[in-house]
């Protein structure tokens, strides 16, 4: 559910004649405290009357509002908050939109707005279609941000992506909020693509959504003189200021990939206008949402931080529908869409009830039946034109006892850089050396019927034996393999391409752990606890394979994304990201 159908001159009639008492409500929300996000009040012993999916009432008593077929709930106390908006996400990979949205109804989060840049890469507009499709049939309402970078740097990777014209049919979609987020070094480069996105949102009145990480000074004052409305990427309070200062919603992330509320916290509470701010996930961890931790854990955890209660509740609700320009989202008014969350406290925000469009979606803390999942079409499951392999194609001669080449470290959870390694050579091939923690790394062109992959080193892995293929890497969605042997390396893609995505890990001649992802190579059809443990069960085999790593799935995905800096190996070969070109692997060569 996305959209509402638009009033008529008789519905708004029925709406007024119910607000004046000419007319019951068709469900009223009693002995409540309400959060009134507009005044900045709590006011206590409220009623609230809805008539269909709307508000039309908000009052201390609930006389003249209810008939014989009113359904009334006694709020018991509780505080009623509007719907908690999640103003940045990514739910096109990881989980399907029918998964995750009960656990998410469950934390209050009744609205997100969602990235569509992964199922863009890999199927172009059928992809963000059938995205669309797809989280339409949930009890959520979800927007959507059209991706203008597919992929990022075309000089450095490939992808399908979509063209301009595509773009542009995606942007006027009334369901699409403005442009996915577009990096810094793209824009400030001019970019002919992103540059025709910016103008044409700027005509529809659609935001532009930022990725400044690392954009300071007159970097970031020409990506914001561009046109660029938000920004998600501080990751220090005085990056969040510079920011605020400069008029962009200021994003606040802590989700599964990272967490910089710590770091930003303080400037909940020292004084500072936060109309521009707002809390996001950037996607949620899927064992956070298992357990019951989503919006409700950030409201939480900025509480405790210092934050006052309605403050925290405008980050999330009149904030965002604010910033987006949803007039009929974000508080409890009347004429406002019904989506409402009943709270038992200020301070842990555990949701006993929760409504979408006056409909109830959460009892008692526990989300109620939805729809049926959506069925993708055979063609989103098809998504790879690479035939088994090989162990021979990993294949890397050289003349010599010993080589010196370029190997993409891995410096943190997200970020790499290039490093300068020796290598021996062994029968005229350049093999892995798991005692230098140097494994050799391939990655395939997901549509290369003749599979043509560019080669080079990873370190920083860890693996002591042992390979690992994945479908699931930003933004193109290309398959990455890393391995100690070319013959665990084939065995891992293969396995890989019979699942049609996803992650494997594989040990000598078996599989010790996988994760199917046969949905765009990015989805997988678990229920979420299912897709928890296989999670969890392939971070345990990188550790018995000899891995240190603290977040693997997290890292893999992250080895070929070209929106961060420094040294990334994607299908076209390693690439320096900050320079935008393509450099080569061997550096000499040595007897």
């Amino acid at each position: 559910m996305i959209l509402n159908k638009p009033l008529t001159a008789a519905r708004l009639r029925r709406l007024m004649q119910t607000a004046r008492g000419q007319l019951p409500a068709d469900a009223v929300i009693e002995n409540i405290s309400l959060v009134n996000v507009y005044s900045g009040e709590i006011l206590p012993n409220q009623s609230v009357a809805l008539s269909g999916d709307r508000i039309v009432r908000v009052d201390e008593k609930r006389s003249g509002m209810t008939g014989p077929k009113t359904r009334v709930t006694d709020g018991r106390g509780g505080y009623l908050l509007p719907g908690f908006i999640d103003a940045h996400t990514h739910l096109d990979s990881i989980f399907t939109c029918a998964e995750f949205a009960p656990y998410a109804l469950a934390t209050g989060n009744t609205t997100a707005v969602t990235e569509m840049a992964m199922a863009a890469n890999v199927l172009g507009t059928a992809g963000i279609e059938w995205f669309i499709d797809e989280a339409a049939a949930t009890l959520m309402r979800i927007f959507f941000l059209a991706p203008a970078l597919t992929p990022p740097f075309p000089e450095l990777e490939t992808s399908q992506g979509m063209d301009r014209k595509a773009f542009r049919r995606i942007l006027n979609r009334p369901e699409v909020l403005g442009v996915g987020e577009s990096y810094w070094p793209r824009v400030v480069g001019e970019d002919p693509r992103v540059l025709a996105a910016y103008v044409g949102a700027h005509g529809l009145g659609k935001t532009r959504e930022g990725h400044a990480a690392g954009a300071r000074g007159e970097n970031l004052s020409a990506y914001t003189t561009a046109g660029t409305t938000s920004c998600h990427e501080a990751t220090t309070l005085e990056e969040a200021l510079e920011r605020l200062r400069l008029g962009l919603g200021v994003m606040i992330r802590e989700g599964f990939v990272r967490r910089e509320f710590p770091a930003i916290a303080p400037l909940l509470t020292q004084g500072f206008d936060l109309h521009r701010v707002m809390l996001v996930s950037d996607l949620f961890d899927p064992a956070d949402l298992v357990q019951g931790r989503g919006m409700n854990a950030l409201l939480a955890q900025a509480v405790a931080a210092g934050c006052p209660p309605v403050t925290a509740v405008q980050l999330v609700t009149r904030n965002v529908a604010d910033y987006y320009h949803l007039r009929d989202l974000g508080g409890i008014a009347p004429g406002k869409l019904a989506d409402l969350v009943l709270v038992e406290d200020l301070r842990s925000f555990n949701c006993r009830q929760v409504w979408v469009n006056g409909q109830l979606a959460v009892d008692e803390g526990r989300p109620l039946a939805g729809p049926a999942p959506f069925q993708y079409p055979l063609e989103a499951r098809q998504t790879f034109s690479v035939p088994p392999i090989q162990p021979e194609i990993f294949s890397l001669p050289a003349a010599g006892r010993e080589i010196t080449l370029r190997a993409v470290r891995i410096s943190n959870q997200t970020i790499t850089r290039g490093n300068t390694v020796r290598l021996a050579v062994q029968k005229g091939q350049i093999p892995s050396d798991p005692r230098q923690d140097v494994l050799k790394a391939a990655v395939f062109q997901r549509r290369d019927a003749v599979p043509r992959p560019a080669l080079g080193f990873a370190q920083g892995i860890g693996l002591k034996q042992g390979a690992v293929a994945t479908s699931f890497t930003w933004d193109a969605g290309n398959l990455l393999v890393i391995g100690v042997s070319d013959r665990e390396m084939a065995l891992a893609v293969n396995r890989l391409l019979d699942l049609g995505g996803g992650l494997v890990v594989a040990a000598g001649e078996r599989i010790v752990a996988e994760m199917p992802m046969p949905i765009l190579g990015l989805i997988s059809e678990q229920p979420l606890p299912e897709l928890v443990n296989q999670i969890k069960a392939l971070e345990q085999a990188f550790r018995t394979l000899g891995s240190g790593l603290e977040r693997p799935f997290l890292t893999l995905q992250t080895f070929c994304f070209t929106g961060l800096p420094f040294i990334r190996l994607t299908d076209k070969g390693l690439a320096d990201v900050r320079e935008k070109k393509l450099i080569d692997l061997f550096l000499e060569k040595e007897d």
